[in-house]
């Protein structure tokens, strides 16, 4: 059996991404955490080699032997030719094994001169958390772009807006879809704050306190294409696992966010509502049932949201009560982090798919958005502004003329004959009609952020040019480290020197 048992061939093949994202680690392993870090460990190591040439540990000769060693080693890893062995304890060891190997003992013996394990890793990890950051930006702004080009085509589709699980008032689809978009901005902003905050090189603060190795460390730091570096060198190796903390909570947030966007598309999506239709290509079948279609990506985010917090709040309590310096405690930091952005990575592009072919039932919402007097806020406050009358008073008449009406929605007579009897002018047949109708009420709110259409339409121009200065940032960023990466890997970069 090659297909979940749920799958028709006619479906085509878009379930194999969902249900894996769906079925998680069921039927996957998770790769080895320190695999990650081998592209990382080969980029600290050519940064540390071009510095220590840079002190006379190694001449340019040897630096070139060096760099050729660990560009073989990238490309053996590339292909998959080359794996991390257990035996040598850490991707640190296994790559100075590989070096010695290749180089010779006397060059790969003088490799480790003036670090630690401590700061290497230290360096690895922020190097990691970057282009992690810049990963779910990407990802983030991908959803955003999807909410807004929807929004766009829903400036005018009415439905029901909800308080306490009621329906509340009037509102569009497009505005609830600004409403996502203007929050994942802010996740966005949080990420790019925490990559300018962690942006800054532990390298060659060894073991914490030093080297007496004469190592130009500001020099090493641009190689690996930080912004600054962390002068203290006790804190260097300390703060390992504080920006991990920060941004497994930034990734909570997020996906606390993710999860009220597939919360609300669970419930838009049921037949009791009907507001929505998922498209069928996102959505899961039953082992038993087969008439079913489930919203299995949307639980799943909100399954992975809950982990996520948990290792947020375990990366926040990781290392917290020890003597500063570095403590074995902290190498957990690594497997929480790395299974914090596992589990979120990918979720924001399963919603980004899901929104781009969501189907709206524009009349069954505005359906729901005409009964249940949603309007009455609208009347009350049209009464208290064109009658010159207090809030409160047009809100206890609405609150009279709701209690007594047999219906879903007002009658004009009947609703007259109150406002009469509490000695208000009656409503001309114009102005009740256009209470009456929602798109007239939405087009009552001027100010800005409302669900009036040319509000909604307003900020959505606004966030897509905020998005558009997120994007330049990040294609900056990615040049400058790419640029750092060229001149390590190249045997030229000992034209610095």
């Amino acid at each position: 059996m090659k297909k979940p048992v749920w799958q028709s061939p006619a479906k085509g093949s878009a379930w194999e991404r969902f249900v894996a994202f769906s079925a998680g680690r069921d039927v996957r392993s998770i790769e080895a955490a320190d695999s990650i870090l081998v592209p990382y460990d080969i980029w600290t190591n050519q940064a540390h080699a071009i510095g220590l040439q840079r002190i006379g540990v190694f001449t340019q000769a040897e630096l070139k032997k060096i760099l050729a060693a660990l560009a073989q080693l990238h490309k053996a890893w590339t292909r998959g030719e080359w794996k991390l062995n257990p035996a040598l304890e850490d991707v640190h060891i296994n790559i100075e094994a590989y070096v010695t190997e290749q180089a010779g003992e006397e060059l790969g013996g003088r490799l480790h001169s003036g670090r630690s394990r401590n700061d290497q890793v230290a360096a690895d990890m922020l190097l990691y958390a970057r282009d992690v950051i810049l990963a779910f930006i990407d990802e983030i702004a991908a959803l955003a772009d999807s909410l807004l080009s929807h929004a766009n085509e829903h400036l005018r589709s009415v439905m029901p807006g909800y308080t306490h699980h009621r329906k509340a008032t009037i509102t569009t689809w497009g505005h609830w879809c600004a409403a996502y978009a203007q929050g994942l901005l802010r996740d966005a902003q949080a990420f790019a704050d925490l990559y300018r905050r962690i942006d800054s090189c532990p390298l060659g603060a060894a073991a914490a306190y030093g080297t007496t190795w004469p190592l130009d460390r500001r020099f090493v730091s641009d190689l690996l294409a930080f912004d600054s570096m962390r002068e203290n060198t006790l804190d260097a190796v300390a703060s390992r696992g504080e920006a991990e903390a920060e941004i497994a909570h930034a990734l909570s947030m997020l996906m606390r966010r993710l999860s009220g966007i597939s919360q609300d598309l669970i419930l838009f999506s049921t037949e009791e509502f009907g507001y929505l239709y998922l498209p069928s290509s996102f959505t899961t079948g039953s082992s038993i049932m087969p008439q079913k279609r489930n919203p299995d990506f949307a639980e799943a985010i909100k399954g992975k949201s809950y982990v996520v917090q948990g290792y947020s709040a375990s990366l926040l309590s990781l290392n917290s009560c020890n003597l500063s310096g570095y403590n074995k405690d902290a190498q957990w930091s690594k497997y929480l982090f790395l299974d914090a952005v596992r589990e979120s990575s990918g979720a924001a592009l399963i919603l980004a798919d899901v929104v781009c072919d969501l189907g709206v039932n524009k009349e069954r919402m505005e359906a729901a958005a005409r009964a249940g007097f949603l309007n009455a806020v609208d009347m009350a406050d049209h009464l208290a502004r064109s009658r010159s009358l207090p809030f409160r008073k047009t809100y206890h008449v609405l609150s009279e003329a709701v209690g007594q009406s047999e219906g879903t929605s007002f009658v004009f007579e009947s609703f007259n004959e109150l406002l009469k009897k509490n000695e208000i002018a009656p409503l001309t047949q114009k102005e009740f009609d256009a209470l009456q109708d929602p798109v007239s009420c939405l087009m009552s709110r001027r100010h800005l952020g409302s669900p009036n259409p040319a509000m909604v339409k307003r900020h959505l121009t606004a966030m897509q040019r905020q998005w558009k200065k997120h994007k330049q940032w990040m294609e900056k960023e990615r040049r400058r480290i790419q640029e750092a990466k060229e001149k390590c890997a190249s045997g030229q970069v000992v034209h610095f020197i």
